[in-house]
């Protein structure tokens, strides 16, 4: 059983046609229908049925699938990082983020990190919180920069960049502005703009309208930071934003903010993850080193600190 016979069942469940998994491994279509056969009478057992012009897998291939997603994947990562310990000069940097820190801290960092290290291509993805958790599990990526609470997820290993408190977010002429006295329940009355129900932020609201016993109101979902600032800086709704995303608003006017009243929620920030079963290539090595410095003037951004 070789890899590519694997890489075959992983491809046929995904297509269910011989012609496109062809196409996507740059073999011809015989090829791939040897490989099949070869691999089922390696096995002794039928693995593959044909309905209607598809080929679909019977239970037995369902089985062999779970472990053939595993072991493809973990060929191709162990591929991958193994081309990178050869040097700092030259490779390739994979790394999702989720939404705040894709847009508002991880920018600076590989700003630098390009600087220090011209040679290196560097792919960035930036996905809802829930999509970049679910790859890092899946193994679809390896590093990544997420947005949460304090609270260890067992699963990965964890490097604190920064601290990022969760405030409330209003227009300049809004009401709020200048008050001193917010309450829960003032603050629930109004119409809000919510984050995507798949990011940290709305779990951050959600938790907090729970702890002090209110419920928000909301015609407007967004999963875009810079879309939603915007709309609550045209006045008469409010929102949940990090601090550290509204530097420039609250520098230029546009916007106002000021911290949750009532019943405080767990404090929130930004940190590097990678799985416990992973060993970082000297690649990432290098830029989780960057980003966990605690000085805040190479990156300004707001350190955490003991």
């Amino acid at each position: 059983m070789n890899i590519v016979k694997l890489q075959i069942v992983v491809l046929i469940e995904k297509y269910k046609k011989v012609t496109d998994v062809a196409a996507e491994l740059g073999l011809k279509q015989p090829t791939v229908s040897f490989h099949m056969k070869s691999l089922e009478n390696e096995l002794g057992v039928s693995l593959f049925q044909y309905r209607s012009g598809r080929v679909l897998l019977t239970d037995a291939g369902r089985a062999l699938h779970q472990y053939a997603v595993r072991i493809v994947s973990l060929t191709a990562e162990a591929q991958r990082s193994v081309r990178q310990f050869s040097s700092l000069s030259s490779g390739h940097l994979e790394l999702d983020a989720a939404y705040i820190p894709g847009t508002y801290i991880v920018p600076k960092i590989t700003a630098r990190y390009m600087n220090l290290h011209p040679g290196i291509q560097i792919s960035l993805s930036v996905l809802s919180d829930h999509v970049v958790r679910e790859r890092l599990r899946s193994r679809e990526i390896q590093l990544a920069v997420l947005h949460g609470s304090e609270n260890a997820d067992e699963t990965i290993h964890t490097l604190p960049i920064c601290r990022d408190e969760i405030v409330l977010i209003f227009a300049p002429d809004h009401p709020f502005a200048g008050n001193d006295e917010l309450t829960p329940e003032i603050v629930a009355r109004e119409p809000w703009i919510r984050h995507d129900p798949t990011s940290f932020m709305r779990g951050y609201a959600d938790r907090w309208a729970q702890q002090n016993q209110v419920r928000l109101w909301s015609n407007v979902v967004i999963n875009s930071p810079e879309a939603l600032k915007r709309m609550i800086g045209e006045g008469g709704c409010v929102g949940l934003f990090s601090r550290t995303g509204i530097a420039s608003e609250l520098a230029a006017g546009t916007l106002k903010c000021a911290a949750l009243p009532g019943s405080p929620v767990e404090s929130s920030q930004i940190f590097l993850a990678w799985r416990k079963d992973y060993t970082l290539t000297p690649l990432q090595e290098a830029f989780a080193a960057l980003a966990s410095e605690q000085e805040s003037g190479p990156l300004n951004i707001n350190p955490i600190t003991n």
